[in-house]
């Protein structure tokens, strides 16, 4: 008998092997292209050479089907269309593009994994029949995370992106999202963490509730924020989105967190500003509100640009200051003068001659070019 004009159709269950050199085993397997392979009722190895279909279903439409050069296709109705697909699990699908990898299984094709993009990995299905399981479509691209009944599996949609874990979305190309449901939405964001969200360019988000929302802002602690300006920086992690540092300004930085829900954190609110100090369960941290401020301590307050305030509970009073409060302020005596050049315009310094028992000082004035010296005589 001529087995290739059988077109590699097993009737009865049966092992057959056609001039093709394609394998067969089942009723009403197919396979019709060279080199293939079909196991099980219904399987369907075809259009491409060394496709393989393994598995059985009581219907054609149902069978597992492998169409293109080298895809595999194993389970019931898994589809593996396109060349050196991989598609492992019931309703598992990887389509459209070649070298896609669809695995776990589906009580729908909804529910099931699906990979659909060059080079697209899916791994996971979800329990409900209407619930999305893992998502693969971007482009050389990861979903590594099973749905459940409610919430859908781990999705990652952007060129390049790696989503892990339940809900987990990375849309945005090269994104990173790890957590459920964390999202990183667009280019080259990560978010790592219980609903981490890195939304804007190169915007990094870790820890639980955190948010970076402004492109190349930094987010690093449960609740952490830093949004509205880029650039911006917040580390600390909170029990609230009160009690964490929020950093919403170009280039602001805010680092500390308070110990109660209604109790504010560090907060660096304008321009470069920068806010250091975490705050009690009674007492906010540090805060600075004007452009280039900064206040180091609890409850320190810089107000006024250019302003430093360093100290719990100092508040600078005017632009340009340096304010530490009612503190002590112990300062280094050298015993030798510094070089005219190395002090810059309107500045001051100290040094202490033993020998002599006198206190010098230097400054340089405002045009940057004269100087004066002086001493004191130390009693």
């Amino acid at each position: 008998m001529n087995l290739g004009v059988l077109n590699g159709i097993g009737r009865q269950a049966q092992s057959l092997v056609d001039e093709a050199g394609n394998v067969l085993a089942g009723e009403m397997a197919v396979a019709t292209a060279a080199q293939g392979i079909a196991v099980g009722q219904n399987a369907r190895a075809i259009t491409g050479a060394n496709a393989v279909a393994i598995g059985s279903a009581p219907t054609v439409a149902t069978g597992p089907a492998a169409s293109a050069v080298d895809a595999i296709a194993i389970g019931r109705t898994t589809v593996a269309n396109a060349a050196q697909a991989v598609a492992i699990g019931s309703n598992a699908q990887a389509i459209t593009s070649t070298q896609t990898i669809a695995l776990g299984a589906g009580g729908s094709a909804t529910a099931a994994p699906l990979a659909s993009s060059q080079g697209d990995i899916a791994i996971g299905a979800a329990l409900g029949l209407a619930t999305a399981g893992a998502r693969a479509t971007g482009g050389s691209c990861v979903a590594l995370g099973s749905g459940t009944n409610f919430g859908a599996g781990a999705s990652a949609t952007g060129s390049n992106a790696l989503a892990i874990l339940q809900g987990a979305a990375a849309s945005g190309n090269f994104g990173i999202a790890i957590g459920s449901p964390s999202t990183a939405s667009s280019t080259n964001t990560i978010a790592i963490g219980q609903s981490a969200a890195a939304s804007a360019a190169s915007a990094i988000s870790i820890g639980v509730s955190s948010t970076s929302s402004a492109a190349q802002t930094i987010a690093i602690g449960q609740r952490a924020q830093a949004t509205t300006g880029a650039q911006a920086i917040a580390i600390g992690g909170g029990v609230s989105a009160t009690a964490g540092p929020l950093a919403n300004a170009q280039g602001a930085i805010a680092i500390g967190a308070s110990n109660a829900t209604a109790v504010t954190g560090a907060r660096a609110s304008a321009a470069d500003a920068i806010a250091i100090g975490s705050g009690d369960a009674t007492v906010a941290g540090a805060s600075a509100s004007a452009a280039d401020a900064i206040a180091i301590g609890r409850t320190a307050s810089a107000a006024h640009s250019n302003a430093m305030a360093i100290g719990q509970g100092v508040a600078t009073t005017t632009t340009n200051q340096v304010n530490i409060g009612a503190k002590r302020l112990h300062l280094g005596g050298p015993a030798t003068a510094p070089a005219d050049a190395d002090l810059v315009a309107s500045q001051i310094s100290f040094w202490i001659n033993e020998a002599t028992g006198m206190l010098g000082f230097k400054v340089k004035y405002a045009d940057g070019t004269t100087v004066k010296n002086g001493t004191v005589v130390v009693a």
